[in-house]
């Protein structure tokens, strides 16, 4: 399957996963209220960090050395076994400081955390293999039945009047919708690996564990510090604008997800030229979706969030921030992925360690006065420093070319957006708003994305070569 392709496979994917789990959350906050959710979130981001203390980087690993093509099986069995060892001992932490940690983070049982470890680290491990077997586009799929089954769940769980344990419930079994077929479709050899195959995998994750604590950070450090100075309600509404933003972010790492194996194998073969193409193209698109969800999201971030209820609308003062933080995090991305693929996790090291500790100094800094806005400038912030640093480091490695054009482009597509959505939504307004909210928000986003890519399609020479060369030759045909 072409990049393209599988760029587009794991868009839609993911797309359609998160707009499942996107309605359920609506439904969520509209009959839990932001407390409730406020916990919800509170206790995966605590997951979300033991998880990643559960790989220590092995996951990356064991991608980038499947993905080179060689002793496979010894990987697969090196990695389970190391991240099955660690894991163990984390959950054994866990039940030995028991009543501290309910005490500290209020949570309320302990098996919840250790059911959800659990299900993320064989989650991770499997998705890892997935990659690494370059199956990005069925792992893509996987993640969507995950997504749906996890929304059944919770939902069925909530009707219920379950509550948390709903939410926690569905979102740990749900899981097991990846790991169970994902372990199926990797499928054998798993061998028995020697010391080297073990040498390895840490060589490339003692930097690579920077990676991951990077993004770990930067979707979950300010949750956690709002955690400490302000309500659970707070959190619940921050959590819920976060997901909002983070939306737009798929497309981005949808198309690293499908570059990193390729880049791995082109640098293993020495094909340095290819390696900066694949990374001008990755640019060139990155921010395609973004971009003008960063001006969508400035002109219509109340109506969005009264989406949610009225109590989430306080989230409309730092939705713009979040969005320009996910934008620069796009480009930054791709400048770690490619480092990491072209095997200089040392190098992706130094970028990543920008962005965690601007992240976690300005949290501890700004949250602390400024609360829920503290909390958006500082991710704003610290993703614009790594995105530098990514730019500064990469350039030394790979000769690429930055497609300012491109770029330019999708900027200016997305202010002809801009411009008829708020005409719109003056309109609209000066009506006395005759449409429902949710009806308003949804035809104004659809206006907006039409008129947004029928215009980049007209002055893009470059997307429209993409589109004809991965559509499927009968559609050319047609």
């Amino acid at each position: 399957m072409r990049i393209g392709q599988t760029s587009f496979v794991s868009f839609v994917s993911k797309a359609l996963s998160s707009v499942a789990g996107f309605a359920a959350t609506i439904l969520f906050a509209r009959l839990l209220g932001p407390t409730v959710l406020g916990r919800y979130y509170l206790l995966l981001s605590i997951v979300a960090w033991l998880s990643l203390a559960g790989s220590i980087g092995i996951g990356s690993a064991i991608t980038k050395r499947m993905s080179e093509g060689n002793d496979v099986g010894e990987y697969k069995t090196a990695g389970g076994l190391v991240i099955a060892s660690i894991g163990a001992a984390i959950a054994l932490g866990l039940l030995v400081f028991q009543g501290p940690i309910e005490h500290y983070f209020d949570v309320e049982r302990i098996d919840f955390v250790v059911a959800l470890l659990a299900v993320g680290l064989l989650g991770s491990y499997v998705d890892a293999m997935l990659n690494g077997s370059h199956l990005v586009h069925v792992d893509a799929m996987l993640k969507v039945a995950r997504r749906i089954a996890r929304t059944v769940l919770q939902v069925g769980g909530v009707f219920l009047s379950l509550g948390l344990t709903a939410l926690v419930g569905g979102y740990a079994v749900g899981g097991l919708v990846l790991v169970i077929p994902g372990l199926y479709l990797v499928g054998r050899p798993y061998r028995l690996p020697r010391r080297r195959h073990f040498e390895r995998l840490f060589e490339y994750a003692k930097y690579a564990w920077m990676g991951r604590l990077e993004g770990k950070t930067f979707q979950q450090a300010d949750i956690l510090v709002l955690g400490l100075f302000v309500p659970s309600a707070l959190v619940g509404v921050y959590g819920i604008t976060w997901n909002v933003a983070n939306f737009l972010i798929i497309f981005s790492s949808s198309i690293s997800s499908a570059l990193f194996p390729e880049l791995s194998k082109l640098s293993a073969d020495d094909r340095n030229q290819q390696v900066a193409t694949l990374v001008e193209d990755a640019l060139s698109f990155t921010g395609m979706v973004t971009i003008p969800g960063l001006v969508g999201g400035l002109l219509l971030a109340p109506r969005i969030l009264r989406i949610f209820g009225e109590a989430f609308g306080r989230g409309a003062q730092v939705l713009g921030l979040l969005i320009l933080s996910v934008l620069f995090y796009g480009y930054q991305t791709q400048f770690t992925n490619a480092l990491g693929g072209i095997d200089r996790p040392r190098a992706a090291f130094k970028v990543n360690a920008i962005l965690i500790v601007s992240n976690v100094t300005l949290n501890l800094v700004l949250v602390y006065y400024y609360g829920m806005i503290g909390a958006a400038v500082a991710s704003a912030t610290s993703t614009f420093l790594s995105l530098i640093g990514g730019y500064v480091v990469l350039r030394r490695h790979v000769s690429f070319d930055t497609p300012v054009v491109q770029i330019a482009r999708q900027a200016g597509a997305a202010l002809a957006m801009g411009a008829l959505v708020a005409v719109a939504n003056s309109v609209l307004t000066r009506m006395g708003d005759p449409l429902s909210n949710e009806v308003a928000t949804t035809v104004l986003i659809a206006l907006g994305a039409g008129t947004y890519f029928v215009v980049l399609l007209s002055v893009s020479p470059d997307l429209r070569s993409v589109v004809r060369d991965n559509a499927p030759v009968s559609v050319i045909r047609d």
